[in-house]
């Protein structure tokens, strides 16, 4: 009879370690969760940060948040002359309002056609509106805030755009 009574004291205690286990396991998989709900915010910020300064004519400054990828694409003295003159000077735009939609997260993105996708991206639509000489515009451009090491950078997004064409020009 004592046997059996300290085989169930056992299982009563190799439960309950269990079950402590079990919680604690769960606790440390749900704390960077917890830090995680900041980085939609976060990645927000950076493409506001990225517009404010798009609005203000400080193009030098925007680049620096594009992600190295889109770097590449833009040179930084090509990117700054390009923006000022299209915009200031072809459009006769000095400024414009800005509208943002809340960050979607997406999993296993490609953001740029022949670019390994990306693991976790925030996706942000971005409606510029300008008044210059040929009237009032909307710009609404798709961006993706990714991290390239600690830091949220921006891109554009560059679809695969031959499935379109072949399908409207059919």
């Amino acid at each position: 009879m004592l046997r059996r009574r300290n085989r169930n004291a056992l299982f009563k205690k190799s439960g309950l370690i269990l079950f402590v286990v079990l919680l604690l396991w769960l606790i440390i998989r749900s704390v960077p969760a917890l830090f995680r709900a900041d980085a939609a915010t976060e990645a927000a910020a950076v493409a506001e940060e990225f517009y404010k300064y798009e609005q203000t004519g400080d193009f030098g400054s925007s680049w620096e948040l594009f992600h190295p990828l889109m770097k590449e694409r833009f040179p930084k003295s090509a990117y700054v002359q390009n923006r000022a003159h299209i915009f200031m000077q072809h459009f006769g735009v000095q400024t414009f309002e800005l509208e943002m939609e809340p960050p979607e997260r997406e999993f296993d993105v490609e953001i740029i056609q022949g670019v390994k996708p990306f693991s976790e991206a925030y996706k942000i639509k971005v409606t510029q509106t300008y008044s210059g000489t040929f009237g009032k515009f909307d710009l609404v451009q798709i961006c993706y805030l990714v991290q390239d090491g600690k830091q949220w950078t921006l891109l554009w997004y560059y679809p695969d755009d031959r499935k379109h064409n072949t399908e409207t020009s059919s």
